[in-house]
């Protein structure tokens, strides 16, 4: 765990108290920060040998009103993944693009603007790839009310209360 405990350090000295840092194991650390730290810990980690940039993941934490994004950074030279995670509000959920420091940041970027409504000053691309003629509120944030869009968008009503409710026929068969 020598390469974790040194790159630990290494974020310590720089941010200090205003990050949190642990050791998930072997080769993983999380790393926690405000929404306005998150580009200048992605830029620090991409100036420390983090050059491959693997994804922004997002999570919604719909009890605590809040989205979580988790920014996916690997070294090869450590062997250690790091994952900055931050937290921002469900309402109006802005953050800052990190486009300008790994570029392909911006699809990841555009796909949770498409899935969640997570705005990303700075990318001007965030236009719909999936879900071009989508009229509809983000559908993977745990609001979004699958069965009411059937319903509404294709006819369809929900039929599993009528599935579950009627009695199952015993089996006939065999011996």
């Amino acid at each position: 765990m020598n390469n974790e405990i040194f790159v630990e350090q290494k974020i310590k000295d720089t941010f200090g108290d205003e990050v949190r840092v642990e050791i998930q194991r072997e080769r993983r650390i999380k790393v926690y920060v405000e929404p306005k730290k998150v580009f200048p810990m992605i830029a620090f980690l991409k100036d420390q040998g983090f050059n491959h940039f693997v994804a922004i993941s997002c999570v919604d934490w719909i009890k605590d009103d809040q989205f979580e994004l988790v920014y996916h950074l690997w070294s090869h030279s450590y062997k250690v993944h790091v994952m900055v995670k931050t937290r921002i509000p469900r309402k109006d959920p802005v953050m800052e693009t990190v486009s300008p420091i790994f570029e392909h940041a911006e699809t990841y970027e555009r796909d949770i603007h498409e899935f969640f409504g997570v705005d990303f000053p700075g990318n001007n691309n965030l236009r719909p790839f999936i879900l071009e003629d989508w009229d509809g509120p983000p559908p993977m944030r745990k609001d979004f009310d699958t069965r009411r869009f059937s319903e509404i968008f294709y006819g369809q009503k929900d039929i599993e209360k009528e599935l579950f409710t009627k009695t199952p026929q015993k089996f006939r068969g065999g011996k």
